[in-house]
């Protein structure tokens, strides 16, 4: 299994890296798993991914705070997985889909914003 968490995790470190670069890819999304498979497979490779240049401060941050996100963050998450969800619906919608494509985008942004608001740890935004 340790082999299995170092190659998923290097997996994921690699998808980070590409956020650097491609703008609206996620870099932290990627790195906090990646992060979280290292420190079940090798404490080398997970202290390397919370203190490197690039995304080594926000999981640290993400660690140190409890695994929590700001208030506002979840405001902010929410209002665009609202905004892309309708705006993924509408288009799909006009390329002739009859329903079942946008409905099925609205459901799961639905189903992301309920996660975000009740799921996922917060803390005020001061507080660190």
């Amino acid at each position: 299994m340790r082999i299995l968490y170092v190659v998923l995790g290097f997996i994921f470190t690699v998808f980070a890296i590409i956020g650097i670069f491609i703008p609206g890819w996620p870099t932290v999304s990627w790195a906090v798993p990646a992060a979280f498979l290292f420190s079940f497979s090798s404490e080398r490779l997970f202290r390397w991914s919370l203190t490197n240049r690039f995304f080594g401060s926000a999981i640290l941050e993400y660690y140190s705070t409890g695994k929590t996100i700001p208030k506002h963050s979840k405001y902010f998450i929410s209002f665009f997985i609202s905004l892309m969800s309708i705006i993924s619906a509408i288009l799909v919608f006009q390329l002739g889909d009859p329903g079942y494509g946008p409905a099925t985008i609205l459901f799961v942004g639905i189903l992301g914003i309920i996660y975000v608001t009740f799921f996922i740890k917060s803390r005020d935004s001061e507080q660190k």
